[in-house]
């Protein structure tokens, strides 16, 4: 079995070195060692300090679920939203598609008869639940357009409205979610291929989504089984599409029982397609793994971001935070 020492820089603050989904798929073929001092490869993400994979001089692996693209010349390869033709160094894999073990709910679509009995299992009409509020205002907009017609469970930090001020987070909003006929999954940002889980979020607990984002979503999803805002003239459109749809219980049973992807079993296709790309990656020598260009400008470019990173290595957390960074 070959040995491949590997890191991970700039994940999440949660993210597991040790039990996360490329360590599952690694494992299954490699002899895996994480080794920060001298990796043969890096997987990094750019939500920790900029640039922090910088450090390392082995071919860099980027993946990311944020809305925050790649820059080729410094990196080799990259693994996220965008729908990138570049030769064997881009795969397109959403946020909503990871999974540490690779197993996924069933995406089988509903019965007639327990549609019936999901929407009868319902106690409230809508959930909004988010940190923050957006440059684009969509999701707001369609909050403040429901919040006329009914009252909307706002249960993230952003327009609280709950009892108490209780906040669900990402890790527990799926239990309110699951009470509500409908959820609000409208992205920050409008973005071809841009998905994030909000999406799934809601199919999981048979909550029907009210979307706003990825223009291209129906080449993942089955337009028919949620609310693309985007199929409609306007958000007061698609608002009342909803409205419709909450007056009428043939209309939300029927949608309950569409298929949520445009293709049947997608969620483990894609996760065997990712296998697939990182054994062709990582089945390589480190030196035949390089794609990016290394020499004259490219390589000006790298030395300017190194000095760049280790600037930012110099700045309290504390003070990037602040500014946003």
């Amino acid at each position: 079995m070959k040995t491949v020492k590997i890191y991970f820089t700039g994940f999440w603050k949660s993210f597991n070195f040790e039990d996360n989904m490329f360590m599952y798929i690694l494992k299954k073929r490699y002899n895996v060692v994480l080794d920060s001092q001298n990796p043969d490869f890096v997987i990094c993400s750019p939500l920790g300090n900029p640039y922090e994979y910088m450090k390392y001089d082995c071919p860099r692996i980027m993946y990311t679920g944020e809305f925050l693209s790649a820059d080729f010349n410094a990196i080799d390869y990259f693994i996220g939203y965008d729908n990138i033709e570049f030769g064997d160094r881009s795969f397109r894999f959403p946020l909503f598609l990871w999974s540490d073990t690779g197993i996924f709910a069933s995406d089988k679509p509903l019965s007639h008869d327990e549609a019936v009995k999901e929407l009868h299992s319902k106690e409230y009409f809508c959930n909004y639940i988010f940190g923050h509020d957006t440059a684009l205002g969509k999701r707001e907009q369609i909050l403040e357009l429901l919040q006329k017609y009914k009252r909307v469970e706002c249960a993230g930090k952003h327009r609280n409205n709950m009892p108490n001020n209780e906040i669900y987070t990402i890790r527990t909003k799926r239990q309110l979610m699951k009470k509500c006929k409908f959820s609000i999954t409208a992205e920050s940002v409008c973005y071809p291929g841009y998905t994030s889980e909000k999406i799934v979020d809601a199919f999981r607990v048979n909550s029907i989504p009210i979307y706003f984002g990825d223009p291209t979503i129906s080449n993942d999803f089955n337009t028919n089984s949620f609310i693309d805002c985007l199929q409609y003239d306007s958000i007061e459109k698609a608002v009342e599409k909803v409205i419709e749809i909450d007056q009428n219980d043939d209309l939300y049973v029927d949608m309950l029982c569409e298929y949520r992807y445009k293709m049947l079993d997608y969620e483990n296709i894609m996760f065997k397609k990712l296998e697939d790309y990182l054994y062709h990656i990582f089945d390589q020598d480190k030196e035949e793994a390089y794609r990016r260009p290394r020499f004259y400008r490219a390589g000006w470019h790298e030395t300017y971001l190194k000095e760049y990173n280790k600037h930012m290595l110099s700045i309290p957390h504390r003070i990037l935070k602040k500014l946003g960074i």
